[in-house]
């Protein structure tokens, strides 16, 4: 692909500027020469993206109603709707990925310690309030 076929369809840009998101694609330029070039995407590429991101959607509210049901503890539900893995929310906090598995059950996430609250909200980026509810 030449530099110039490098797709830009730019449906995820933030408009504010601050964030882009954009893929690194490599692509010839003019000399022949291999470089790297962003991308905003490609418009089946962002249909899958939308299409993932809404079945994480359902998935949420299912987890949701499993909350309600005293099933889970909210930390499953936001880990689900924030499309976060035991794995990136351990990475993210410092925490093991055993302690954050535990602390998705209502009994263990009833005990947490008020720093673990914090560093778990703030590796979300939402408040301890957001973290402890499901509204």
């Amino acid at each position: 692909m030449k530099v110039k076929d490098v797709p830009q369809d730019d449906e995820f840009l933030q408009p504010d500027g601050d964030v882009l998101l954009r893929d690194r694609t490599y692509a010839l330029d003019d000399e022949g020469k291999y470089r790297e070039v962003p991308s905003a995407g490609w418009a089946p590429k962002n249909e899958a993206i939308k299409f993932s991101l809404s079945n994480k959607g359902e998935e949420a509210l299912e987890v949701r109603k499993d909350v309600l049901a005293g099933k889970y503890s909210p930390l499953m539900y936001h880990m689900i709707r924030l499309v976060m893995t035991t794995r990136i929310l351990a990475d993210y906090t410092g925490l093991s990925k055993r302690k954050i598995h535990k602390l998705c059950k209502p009994k263990h996430f009833a005990s947490i310690k008020s720093d673990e609250l914090f560093r778990i909200a703030d590796a979300m980026n939402i408040s301890v309030e957001e973290l402890t509810s499901i509204d």
